[in-house]
């Protein structure tokens, strides 16, 4: 075959082939780099299908096999994959070549030499926004438009084609019936090609043994036999060996009964499920939407047990615990979410997404009496995400444990809330989000929002950066290390408790032109532009130590505020089956609650009222608030029937009048 022949197989279809959302994964799904050499593999025998395909090119180093073993015949391969095979086929150069300079595909991706080799010969070409999609799938479609082009076959008018799925106002119709007319397939069934299904590793080796038969007389010739059909229903039951959907019943293959088992049975029962089928058999799992619902009191769990899974995961059921599972593809959180969700033990290698996105209409869901709760409550423990992406307003993200998240893009009102031992590298605040709150650490906050917006939170931020021309009000109580301002139309504003180490401003502006409470909070102002405000209070010594000292102290609210920050963050939330976050800047306490069936003595008596009598409050706001936390015993016996809001007075010793708001959700 000569170069050119793969030239033009590439340049024609891997330029035009889309990009798709689809979540195709072929059991097992346990995914492993591909290393191996040998052309015998574990699960290739000399009965399978593909074997003599298989076996062919793996003798000639075109493909390999994996590390287990295994060749994974029915495995989707990725534009990458397909790039490096080609690559090698043709013996390009991979080592000696010139940057295509695709977004997504690095000078360190496993297979960037391969890709730019194609590119610079010619072969393939990225998308108009600069980017290869390496990770996108192939159809059986294109994958006939590469073989005919790439084999000089003789395009063939659409004739007596059987396939009834393909016909001639399709783009595609004339490359299939040329491969069919050449013998190279005989489709997935006898009467279908399944043009948009994704062709598998087995597929294409089979495909291009077959069209170097149709082209090379000496090459054996294999027959295609009917493939997996994909399908997309809705579960209904699980069994010791199969699982049953709405539109049939299947034999489960033994690596999938850990997760579709009867433990996991409460929380699949009704998920809308992507799958292929052959033989009767369940051989790929590609996408899996949970809709089920627990209740406060019985969450639901779905525990993956270590497995990897390369599709996407959408849970659109309410109290619903995901554990023990790595996703490759998308983790969403949608719409029907309205209380709580836990993930606890997961690494999710694309997009975590917290979006208002409608449970699928596939048949109807299952439930177990989900209640609906102001705002929903999205927990993470102990694990790993890349990009955290919310679009869905009023929900509370909690960070927990060893967590660690790479970024964090807000485009609603929400609050995120990270234990002490947990900062978030990077957060972006989009258009959309017009109050955020934020009680965690931050490396750097972007506001790339023209919403009038507020800030507030408790976190430690090291560098705020406004970028557009609009009205901010930064209301946090923690350390921002530096804040930069860079549109001169900007309007700024400072809570009284907001610290700034370094305000760093355009050039020209004065930092009174755009912050508008400048004279009110300038004493909070260490530096602007990295030399000391001259509007900040003197520092002077200390008498007898020579040690530094602010002329004004903290204020008696400032020290009673602090104080009841302290006890309530020491409230154990699994003891009394709340979370509790106060918000001093706007005197307002927000209580989550996780267990309705729990005591509210349990809430009150452990800290939640408590925290308010403290040094400093008068002997009248003493007996007041307990009072007031008696009656709530009586009225309220359970934090489930709490709903109203409990607003507390307190007078300090001094004089202070204080007031603050107890929510309840």
């Amino acid at each position: 075959m000569q170069k050119n022949t793969y030239q033009k197989l590439f340049r024609a279809t891997l330029a035009t082939t889309v990009a798709t959302g689809a979540f195709v994964a072929a059991v097992p799904t346990f995914t492993q780099a591909e290393v191996t050499k040998g052309t015998s593999f574990s699960d290739v025998k000399d009965t399978h299908q593909f074997y003599e395909a298989i076996k062919s090119l793996t003798s000639r180093g075109v493909i390999n096999g994996y590390e287990d073993g295994t060749y994974k015949p029915g495995q989707q391969i990725s534009r990458a994959h397909a790039a490096k095979i080609m690559a090698l086929a043709l013996g390009l150069d991979t080592k000696n070549v010139v940057d295509p300079g695709f977004k997504d595909v690095k000078k360190d991706h496993p297979y960037y030499g391969h890709i730019a080799a194609l590119v610079n010969a010619g072969i393939i070409k990225g998308y108009e926004d600069k980017t290869f999609k390496p990770t996108g799938n192939l159809t059986r479609a294109h994958v006939a438009q590469m073989l005919v082009l790439g084999y000089e076959l003789e395009e063939n008018k659409l004739s007596n084609l059987p396939f009834k799925d393909v016909n001639n106002k399709q783009w595609f119709a004339n490359y299939i019936q040329t491969l069919f007319s050449n013998k190279i397939t005989s489709g997935t069934t006898a009467t279908t090609f399944s043009p948009n299904a994704f062709v598998t590793r087995g597929q294409v080796a089979s495909f291009i043994f077959k069209s170097e038969a149709a082209t090379k007389v000496e090459t054996p010739e294999v027959p295609e036999v009917p493939e997996a059909q994909q399908k997309e229903s809705t579960l209904v039951n699980i069994t010791a060996d199969k699982v049953e959907f709405a539109e049939g019943t299947y034999t489960l293959p033994a690596i999938l009964k850990d997760v579709f088992s009867d433990s996991n049975l409460e929380a699949l029962k009704g998920a809308v499920v992507k799958y292929s089928v052959k033989d009767g058999t369940i051989v790929g799992i590609s996408s899996i939407e949970i809709k089920a619902s627990g209740t406060a009191e019985k969450h639901l769990t779905l525990d993956g047990k270590g497995l990897t899974f390369p599709g996407n995961l959408t849970i659109n059921g309410d109290y619903v615990h995901l554990k023990n599972l790595t996703i490759k593809g998308d983790l969403e959180i949608g719409k029907e979410v309205k209380s709580s969700v836990t993930v606890e033990k997961v690494t999710i290698e694309g997009k975590t997404i917290v979006s208002n996105k409608a449970a699928s209409t596939a048949k109807a869901s299952y439930s177990i009496a989900a209640e609906t709760a102001a705002a929903a409550d999205i927990i993470f423990i102990d694990s790993t995400m890349a990009s955290v992406v919310v679009t869905k307003d009023g929900v509370l993200i909690e960070y927990k444990g060893t967590t660690k998240v790479s970024e964090l893009i807000i485009s609603a009102n929400v609050t995120i809330k990270a234990d002490a031992g947990i900062t978030i590298p990077k957060v972006t605040i989009n258009a959309g989000a017009t109050a955020v709150t934020i009680d965690a650490n931050v490396g750097n906050l972007t506001v790339n929002s023209t919403d009038k917006l507020t800030i507030a939170g408790t976190g430690n931020i090291a560098e705020v950066t406004i970028e557009s021309a609009n009205e901010v009000k930064l209301d946090t109580t923690g350390k921002v290390d530096k804040l930069e301002i860079k549109s001169k139309d900007a309007k700024i504003s400072l809570g009284d408790k907001t610290k700034v180490a370094n305000l760093v401003l355009p050039e020209g502006v004065a930092a009174k032109d755009l912050i508008q409470d400048y004279d009110k909070v300038k004493g909070n102002i260490e530096q602007i532009g990295g030399t000391t405000n001259p509007d900040a209070p003197v520092v002077t010594p200390s008498p007898g130590n020579g040690g530094g000292g602010t002329v004004t102290p903290p204020s008696a609210e400032a020290v009673f505020e602090s104080a009841v920050q302290a006890k309530l963050n020491a409230i154990d939330s699994s003891a009394v089956g709340a979370t509790v976050q106060f918000s001093p800047s706007s005197n307002t306490v927000n209580v989550t609650v996780t267990e309705k069936g729990k005591s509210t003595s349990d809430l009150f008596g452990n800290g939640l009222a408590g925290a308010f009598i403290g040094t400093g409050v008068t002997e009248a706001s003493l007996s007041a608030i307990r009072a007031q936390a008696l009656e709530v015993f009586k009225t309220a016996p359970t934090l489930g029937d709490l709903t109203d809001p409990l607003v507390i007075n307190v007078t300090l010793t001094g004089g202070q009048a204080l007031t603050y708001t107890i929510n309840f959700n």
